[in-house]
């Protein structure tokens, strides 16, 4: 495991941890896209995870989430533009493609990095084998309401920096309470979105949406049953419209399959889905 610094397009540096690169019988690299409110640290058991399968993996932290820059007073759930984790996605690709040349390299994208996954895939796929989607980001389970959506994309034009926090529960996001409760004593994890981030994420449902016949890679599909976080039925709508390439599974769990009492039966069936497809 090795921190390092991406350099992002607009000349940011993106902080990234690089793991199991000095394997030599290396799968793959998957480039690891988290959920709202998360950090790169929260992935670490994934990581080990894939590396004992055989991947490579990086963590990045995207915009608006994990440690503040020098400088920066105002931070968690700010963003300047959606394109910019579009961006992000596309250079920490190129640092994958630089350490690791001749491996195949893999999506990975759980809620808001789901549809960030899913809309950088319509825009370039070339350099991607397949995807896992988890519990992806394509609608709300309570959706704001009209006058909502319509207020926050005003306040977000006006400035980036204009913020709510949200009331998502923690024993939605898992079921298991030592996990659940790992995220209230997170000093990383966070709750609070702009409004110009929820516009952008919420464009990007539309976009993933309008555009899932075009899905370019082969993608594992995961949604839980119990998920009362975003709309499975945007998730299954996606699918269908998706049809081959999307390999649909549904886990008795809540949002974060990952991180719930049935992970063990979804790491199983995420690491076949990128044997299979994996291949250079």
């Amino acid at each position: 495991m090795e921190k390092i610094g991406i350099k992002a397009k607009d000349g940011a540096t993106i902080p990234a941890i690089a793991c199991n690169f000095n394997n030599i019988s290396m799968k793959g690299v998957v480039i690891v896209c988290y959920g709202f409110g998360e950090h790169s640290g929260m992935y670490l058991e994934l990581a080990d995870i894939l590396g004992n399968a055989g991947y490579a993996c990086i963590l990045y932290d995207q915009r608006g989430h994990g440690a503040p820059p020098d400088g920066h007073a105002k931070w968690f759930g700010i963003i300047n533009s959606y394109r910019d984790f579009l961006d992000d996605v596309a250079s920490v690709t190129y640092e994958a493609v630089r350490m690791a040349p001749n491996v195949p390299v893999a999506l990975y994208g759980h809620s808001m990095g789901g549809n960030i996954v899913i809309n950088a895939l319509l825009r370039d796929a070339s350099r991607y084998s397949c995807a896992i989607l988890e519990a992806p980001w394509l609608g709300l389970h309570k959706s704001p309401g009209r006058m909502m959506i319509a207020m926050a994309g005003l306040l977000g034009r006006i400035s980036p920096g204009i913020t709510l926090v949200n009331k998502l529960v923690v024993s939605d996001l898992s079921s298991d309470p030592v996990r659940a409760e790992r995220y209230t004593t997170d000093p990383l994890y966070h709750n609070i979105i702009s409004f110009r981030m929820f516009t952008g994420i919420s464009g990007g449902c539309r976009n993933a949406l309008a555009n899932a016949a075009r899905l370019p890679v082969p993608a594992f599909l995961a949604y839980a049953s119990g998920d009362r976080i975003v709309c499975n039925q945007s998730i299954l709508h996606f699918a269908a419209d998706a049809g081959d390439m999307a390999d649909v599974r549904e886990y008795e769990s809540c949002h974060a399959i990952h991180n719930d009492v049935k992970r063990e039966d979804y790491f199983r069936d995420m690491i076949a889905f990128l044997d299979a497809h994996c291949t250079v």
